[in-house]
């Protein structure tokens, strides 16, 4: 196990799982998806599209790696309509992901790695997008989606499930590294 692998599996995640970078595939249509603005997010952080970059880029940076792991946050709900859960197990996944990158920073790793995160980055209450530079752009995390990876073929090609079974969510944030 290498110092990456070390610290990723110090970090808590409930599955986590590995594959080959050069398998990742970034999918014009997931970042289609994000331009449809489910998440209300497109167009309003430096962290999402358009502003976030090109996925062709992404792909290129991804393939520069020759491993990816997938860390993920697993929470049990009550009901399907658990939404508090639904929102704790989230904001767990940041937390966690947010702890993950600084421990990597620590380790004098960060350079060496490339992360993605689960949903758009949240540093900021306010995004200073498109009125003034980002305030942390060396702690930005675009998320798997902006950067066109589609969750359940990731997941897939690490080993790890996307679906943990009825009455659960699992929330999943992507590193990639050599």
């Amino acid at each position: 196990m290498n110092e990456i692998e070390r610290v990723i599996a110090e970090a808590g995640f409930e599955c986590t799982g590995s594959g080959v970078a050069r398998e990742l595939a970034v999918r014009e249509e997931v970042r289609d998806m994000c331009a449809a603005d489910k998440c209300h997010a497109y167009g309003t952080s430096w962290a999402c599209p358009p502003a976030c970059g090109d996925i062709w880029d992404f792909q290129r940076r991804m393939h520069e790696h020759s491993t990816f792991s997938v860390v993920q946050t697993v929470a049990e709900l009550e009901d399907e309509f658990d939404g508090e859960t639904m929102m704790e197990a989230s904001g767990v996944q940041h937390e966690r992901f947010y702890a993950l990158a600084d421990a990597l920073d620590e380790a004098g790793l960060s350079s060496q790695v490339m992360l993605l995160s689960a949903g758009t980055c949240e540093l900021c209450k306010q995004c200073t997008y498109p009125d003034a530079p980002c305030r942390f752009p060396d702690k930005r995390l675009v998320s798997m989606e902006a950067a066109g990876l589609l969750v359940s073929d990731t997941c897939t090609r690490a080993g790890v499930p996307y679906n943990h079974g009825p009455l659960t969510i699992a929330y999943s944030s992507c590193v990639l590294y050599n």
